[in-house]
């Protein structure tokens, strides 16, 4: 079942107050997902709500990846970062 727009910024709103997120955060986030539709709103909420800290991940990472622009040495350090957080995840899953 989707989610309506209003349903959605509820939401999304109660995330940021959760992880405390400074207003420029917030706006990468608005920004983001201004012209996406509902099934992406309903992803997004059902992924990030549930877990702060891959949200809070997501939300550097997004950052770091906007300030790296077109700087392929920038954006291969941002890689291995992802690929650290998301093996130590793999592990935490398995023990």
């Amino acid at each position: 079942m989707l989610i309506s727009d209003e349903e959605f910024q509820q939401k999304l709103e109660a995330m940021f107050e959760k992880a405390e997120l400074p207003e420029e955060d917030r706006k990468l986030w608005h920004d983001r997902l201004a012209d996406a539709g509902e099934y992406i709103h309903k992803m997004f909420i059902d992924v990030f709500s549930k877990d702060r800290d891959l949200f809070l991940f997501f939300t550097t990472n997004m950052r770091k990846r906007m300030v790296a622009g077109g700087d392929r040495v920038k954006l291969e350090e941002i890689a291995e970062e992802e690929r650290a957080y998301f093996s130590g995840l793999m592990k935490k899953d398995t023990e």
